[in-house]
């Protein structure tokens, strides 16, 4: 695991698998530059902003970021996570799939 600095938020690039291997930013998927420490929105509403209609999926984050789904054959890993004070939480999978957690709610959506 390393982190990388976007826009004042450090990711956590996770790369802790069955086989160790060297893992590079852009394996790990896209950070997406919407989201900021500058705005005073919360991640949901930034992500929202930027993408416009964001639809909703079924499932659940666990507290480690792992999103289980009855529509996914398998349960995904996130490959990116950031935590935000007061702001929330946001996990990035694989083939698109974000999750963003605050204390109110979870909101699972997939960006193409």
């Amino acid at each position: 695991m390393f982190i990388h600095h976007v826009n004042g938020i450090d990711w956590l690039v996770i790369t802790a698998y069955v086989e160790l291997k060297t893992m590079f930013i852009e394996d790990a998927g896209t950070i997406p530059s919407c989201f900021s420490t500058a705005s005073e929105l919360n991640l949901i509403d930034q992500a929202k902003r930027t993408y416009g209609y964001l639809p909703t999926l079924s499932g659940v984050i666990t507290d480690t970021g792992t999103f289980q789904s009855q529509d996914n054959e398998e349960d995904l890993n996130p490959q990116l996570a950031c935590l935000v004070e007061g702001r929330g939480r946001v996990f990035i999978y694989h083939g698109g799939f974000v999750a963003f957690v605050d204390d109110e709610q979870t909101f699972i959506t997939r960006m193409d």
